[in-house]
């Protein structure tokens, strides 16, 4: 028999949704709480984020910064505008502008970074180094 684990403020979730709708959204989401899943990994030599960022059309809709460790992701989420014939009964998908700071766990190299984006994954990939200097970074857009 499977063992599972008992979470009794589970319970308050429907409630806290008709608040957050009630109070706070108005019925529209707030792109600013969205926070992408983001993966850091690290080896030896390099520093490797991976972000689940769909929804990214064009190059110029994503800005990535490194200063010292700390990695800045700034982009933006338009929406498609759909036939007005059409109105919108319930929406999870998120548009608009969005910002995250990762702290990144050594000190990076900007000019060997990479960035590419590929069905919505943004990949970013950086040599260590003791001495860094804050640049924007380019990405590879397919």
């Amino acid at each position: 028999m499977a063992l599972i684990p008992y979470e009794p403020f589970r319970l308050f979730d429907p409630l806290w949704n008709d608040m957050d709708r009630m109070f706070m959204r108005r019925g529209k989401e707030d792109v600013s709480e969205w926070l992408y899943r983001v993966d850091v990994e690290e080896t030896p030599s390099k520093i490797i984020v991976t972000a689940e960022i769909p929804g990214i059309d064009k190059k110029e809709d994503l800005n990535i910064q490194v200063d010292e460790n700390v990695l800045t992701i700034h982009g933006e989420i338009k929406r498609v505008q759909a036939d007005e014939s059409r109105s919108t009964r319930h929406s999870e998908r998120y548009y608009g502008a969005f910002s995250r700071k990762i702290t990144l766990p050594a000190l990076v190299k900007t000019d060997g970074a990479h960035a590419s984006y590929r069905n919505g994954v943004l990949e970013l990939s950086f040599l260590k180094d003791q001495h860094p200097a804050a640049r924007r970074i380019d990405v590879d857009f397919s």
